[in-house]
C-alpha cells in the first residue's frame, strides 16, 4: 500500500514536472513566433519603404535613358549621314562633314549607379519579396548595370586604341564638331594646321574607324533601348507593388 502511493506521489510529480516543460516549451515557442512575427514586419516594412525609393530611382533612370536615346539617335544618324558623303565622294559637304563628327571626339558611357537599388541588394531584401514578377525584374537591373559597365569598358578601350589614336595623328580636334565652348573662349581652331579632309575621303584607316565608331554606337543604341523597355517594365511593376502594399 505504502508503495503504491509513493509510485502515485511520483506520477503526479512527473506528470506536473511533464506539464511545466510544455507550459515552459510553449512559452518560448509562442515568444519566439511573436519574435519571428515582429521581425518580419520590420523587414517587410523596410523592404516597401525600399521600394517605393527604389521606383523614385528608375523613374529617374528612365528619364535619364531618353534623353541618352536622343542623343545616341543623333550620334548614328550623324556618322551614318558622314558615310554617305564618302560614299558619293561629296567634296562639296565637307563643311558639313565636319560638323557631323562630333561623336568622334569621345566615348559616351550610360552610368546606372543607383545607391538605394545597390544598399537593397546588399542587405539581401530582394530575396525577401514574394512578388516572382518583381524580383525577377530587380534581379534584372543589376544584369543591365553590370553589362552596361562591361560595355563601357569595351568602348574605352575600343575608343583609346582605334580612334583617338588616329584622330591624334589626322585630324585637328577643334575642326570637328561644333566647339561651342571654345568658341565662347575665342578658341577656334589651329592657324597653322589643317585636317586634309579630301584625302581623308580615300585613307582606308579613316573610313575603317568610322564604320566602327559607328557600328559600336548603333549597337549602344540599340541596347539602350532594349534596357529602357526593362526599367519601364519594372517600373510598371514597382508601382502595382506599391499600390497594393497602400491597400
Amino acid at each position: 500500500m505504502i508503495f503504491k502511493k509513493k509510485l502515485y506521489k511520483k506520477n503526479e510529480l512527473l506528470k506536473y514536472f511533464l506539464i511545466e516543460i510544455l507550459l515552459v516549451t510553449a512559452s518560448i515557442l509562442f515568444a519566439l513566433a511573436i519574435n519571428n512575427w515582429n521581425t518580419k514586419r520590420i523587414i517587410n516594412n523596410e523592404v516597401n519603404g525600399y521600394i517605393i525609393e527604389i521606383d523614385k530611382e528608375i523613374e529617374k533612370a528612365i528619364k535619364v535613358q531618353e534623353k541618352w536615346i536622343k542623343t545616341f539617335e543623333e550620334m548614328s544618324s550623324n556618322l551614318k549621314r558622314s558615310i554617305k558623303i564618302i560614299e558619293r565622294n561629296n567634296l562639296d559637304s565637307i563643311p558639313t562633314f565636319k560638323k557631323l563628327l562630333w561623336p568622334f571626339l569621345t566615348t559616351w558611357p550610360m552610368n546606372y549607379d543607383y545607391p538605394i537599388i545597390q544598399e537593397f541588394a546588399e542587405k539581401g531584401y530582394l530575396n525577401k519579396i514574394e512578388n516572382i514578377e518583381l524580383k525577377t525584374k530587380l534581379k534584372r537591373y543589376f544584369t543591365v548595370k553590370n553589362w552596361s559597365e562591361g560595355s563601357a569598358v569595351f568602348n574605352e578601350k575600343q575608343y583609346l586604341d582605334k580612334v583617338e589614336t588616329f584622330i591624334n595623328k589626322n585630324i585637328e580636334y577643334l575642326e570637328i564638331g561644333e566647339q561651342k565652348d571654345f568658341l565662347k573662349n575665342n578658341i577656334v581652331d589651329h592657324p597653322r594646321i589643317k585636317t586634309d579632309f579630301k584625302r581623308l575621303f580615300n585613307d582606308l584607316e579613316f573610313w575603317n574607324v568610322l564604320i566602327l565608331k559607328t557600328e559600336t554606337i548603333m549597337r549602344e543604341e540599340k541596347e539602350l533601348k532594349v534596357f529602357h523597355k526593362n526599367f519601364k517594365s519594372l517600373s510598371l511593376e514597382l508601382k502595382i507593388y506599391i499600390k497594393n502594399i497602400k491597400k
